[in-house]
């Protein structure tokens, strides 16, 4: 998703450098990548309300072929080519807004990375040297001591703590995670100064006021901003244990929304949950819209059994899953686009009513047929006779009598033909490179 998210970052960045709040970004974000699809979203209300105009005629081949399921296919696709409507089409800005939601997750997760300008290996060096430190003290503690103990019992005994501890740390029976995690010099000797250096930093990194436990791990990234925090001189010897140029952009960078730190994880005992429900609420806002006017434009087409029921309420909870799951950034995204869905729903179901699409599909319909090309289903209708062994001349004649077309299949052309009439272009087109250049043409060679 790193080819996505990279793009997605520098508008990301465009809309943080305007607001200069991560949470009001999130919305003009939101707002621009709906405006960039769209295009799409019209198009795919335009296939579906297509789709449901042809809903009597597929019924009426579903009944008649019932026992010929290749028969009922051909003629689908027929039916499908006639009507210049690709049944898979609505799918699309599907597709496409779930990859923009996935990608959106390293931008979420990485302001530092996608926002900033800070260059990218700084970055990745404070990332892997948080995500040491804090499997390093998770091990000593579980070993029922401190780092500052550790230290203090080695300067006590007149030992140097830093070879004691680099040591120590190496060890893979006593220290394993650590010493798998500390698998070169530098990671070591990062490490070991960092505790030398910073009183309490141990117990500080396994602190679940400051840090969440279970991101520290896995998204260090977000977990640099507390050190840019004002911690009340709890823990004030902390304070520059990442470089002082991500430290300045942590401390500047308003990653909160109305207070709420956008990298938390949601949780049901808190008053982060809030997010979940919203994304929950609107998304299945959203579905009964939908569904509202599909029966509306559709009553047919729109009836549902009980396994369409299900699948009504699998994106309302996908998204449910999704914001207990992931920073509230992204929950917060859903909920945004989710807003806009809802209002680009109502909006193209006001505006492309069945009569208007009816008009539109007859217009379309002219314009291919003054051109004179086929559309992507009439191709595709072409080269499933071809695969059958039938001539697809009778796809396109069935296709230009509904049109109330004369049709006449193109004679073959003999091999006389076709040297006279590539004799002709030829010196016309001598014809016109002469008069381009001023010069005489003798057409008697013709």
């Amino acid at each position: 998703m790193s080819i996505i998210a990279t793009p997605l970052g520098w508008i990301m960045k465009g809309c943080y450098f305007v607001c200069k709040n991560y949470g009001i970004a999130l919305l003009l974000f939101t707002l621009l990548t709906r405006l960039i699809t769209f295009p799409l979203q019209i198009k795919q209300q335009k296939s579906t309300a297509r789709m449901s105009m042809l809903q009597p005629e597929l019924k009426k081949l579903q009944k008649k072929y019932a026992k010929n399921q290749q028969k009922l296919q051909e003629e689908q696709m027929n039916l499908y080519a006639k009507a210049g409507v690709n049944p898979m089409a609505s799918c699309l800005p599907m597709l496409i807004t779930m990859v923009i939601l996935f990608a959106l997750i390293p931008v979420i997760y990485g302001p530092l990375t996608y926002v900033s300008n800070i260059d990218k290996d700084k970055v990745n060096q404070s990332n892997a040297l948080i995500s040491n430190l804090y499997t390093v003290s998770t091990e000593v503690h579980s070993n029922d001591t401190t780092v500052t103990d550790l230290i203090a019992g080695y300067e006590k005994d007149g030992k140097d703590p830093k070879e004691e501890l680099e040591t120590l740390l190496k060890d893979e029976e006593k220290y394993p995670n650590s010493a798998k995690a500390l698998d070169n010099d530098t990671k070591l000797e990062n490490v070991v100064d960092a505790f030398v250096l910073h009183n309490d930093l141990d117990e500080f990194i396994t602190n679940e006021k400051y840090f969440s436990q279970n991101l520290i791990k896995s998204r260090p990234e977000l977990m640099t901003f507390v050190f840019a925090q004002d911690l009340d001189g709890e823990y004030s010897d902390v304070l520059g244990i990442v470089s002082s140029e991500i430290e300045d952009f942590a401390h500047d960078f308003n990653y909160d929304f109305f207070g709420i730190y956008m990298g938390t994880i949601p949780s049901i005992k808190s008053i982060t949950c809030i997010i979940p429900i919203l994304c929950f609420v609107l998304q299945l806002l959203v579905t009964i819209v939908s569904q509202y006017f599909q029966k509306k434009n559709n009553p047919d087409a729109a009836k549902m059994g009980g396994s369409m029921m299900i699948m009504m309420y699998i994106m309302p909870l996908f998204s449910l899953w999704i914001a207990f799951s992931y920073p509230l950034g992204l929950g917060l995204y859903w909920c945004y686009s989710s807003i806009f869905a809802l209002l680009q729903t109502i909006v193209l179901n006001k505006i492309y009513t069945p009569d208007h699409v009816a008009e539109l599909v007859e217009r379309d319909i002219a314009k291919e047929k003054k051109k004179g090309k086929q559309n992507f289903m009439q191709k595709m209708a072409e080269a499933q006779m071809i695969q059958s062994g039938k001539d697809p001349s009778e796809v396109r004649k069935a296709i230009h009598e509904d049109l109330g077309d004369d049709y006449e299949e193109p004679k073959k052309k003999s091999k006389t033909e076709m040297k006279d009439e590539q004799r002709r272009k030829l010196n016309e087109a001598r014809k016109r490179m002469a008069e381009k250049y001023g010069d005489e043409y003798d057409d008697s060679q013709d």
